[in-house]
């Protein structure tokens, strides 16, 4: 691997302790943490998809001072960009970080909303089984992982017939997740093409 790639890597890495450390803690019915890692998450996916739009900045981004980081690399100047560079008006991403800053990243009253089984009842300390709660985190923790692994991807391009197949099993299985809760499919060609391109290489 390249420098840039080990970097990169390592950002991964951190990605992949924070999926398993957010199943583990919501599976044990600790919700409001596992947000924590969630937004971790999400935060890191934003971060692997701005570095991705320049070359350069993977270096930049090691060796930015943390007095410089916050305006050069911090999450709402990283959302301000890649707004800008998709042509998003609506500040969705900045309405799902507050969402989960409110709720899980500092103490907020209207957090304590991941403490009680139902919405009026007492809040719970310690781990409890809540069916809505767990549902809902899951699918915050699909969202932000597919989209940290989509940013992630492009650093570390297919080189053989195995990582081909993994790439389309991810994008079938994204398509299915996206069907079912958004109702909505992406764009099938690029799997076909991938497909094509599998069919191609195991015929050799």
């Amino acid at each position: 691997m390249t420098e840039d790639q080990v970097i990169v890597a390592l950002i991964g890495a951190s990605v992949f302790n924070s999926m398993a450390s957010a199943i583990k803690l919501l599976l044990g019915g600790y919700y409001q943490s596992s947000g924590l890692q969630i937004r971790y998450i999400m935060e890191s996916g934003w971060l692997l998809d701005y570095l991705r739009t320049d070359p350069k900045l993977v270096q930049e981004w090691k060796v930015t001072p943390e007095d410089k980081r916050q305006r050069a690399f911090g999450p709402g100047f990283i959302r301000d960009e890649l707004d800008k560079r998709d042509g998003f008006t609506e500040k969705k991403r900045a309405a799902h970080y507050k969402r989960l800053c409110v709720l899980c990243g500092h103490p907020t009253f209207a957090g304590f909303a991941m403490l009680r089984p139902e919405m009026n009842a007492d809040a719970h300390m310690g781990p409890m089984l809540v069916p809505s709660l767990l549902e809902g985190c899951i699918q915050e923790l699909v969202q932000v992982s597919i989209t940290a692994t989509q940013a992630l991807m492009p650093f570390f391009p297919p080189q053989t017939l195995s990582d081909y197949k993994a790439k389309v099993q991810f994008c079938e299985t994204t398509g299915d997740w996206m069907e079912r809760v958004f109702d909505k499919r992406p764009d099938p060609t690029p799997v076909i093409e991938l497909k094509k391109l599998i069919a191609q290489l195991e015929a050799r």
